[in-house]
């Protein structure tokens, strides 16, 4: 996997958080901001598909309803 360099401004206290967590699990600051940012894009593209699905109820799937309304 080939990687950029990206360049972002963040306050003071948290980049000391993410400095501290860091040393508390043994990892590298760009670790740990990578795997904040992969959790948040997981989460986003669930949200995202769950817009998308419409719900189906518990009746309709038990009486043979089409899906989705």
């Amino acid at each position: 996997m080939s990687a950029k360099k990206v360049l972002i401004a963040l306050p003071n206290k948290m980049l000391e958080e993410i400095d501290a967590l860091a040393t508390t699990e043994h990892r590298t600051r760009s670790d740990l901001i990578r795997e904040a940012l992969r959790r948040y894009l997981a989460n986003a593209n669930l949200i995202n598909r769950a817009a998308i699905v419409p719900p189906v109820s518990n009746s309709d799937y038990m009486n043979g309803g089409t899906y989705g309304g």
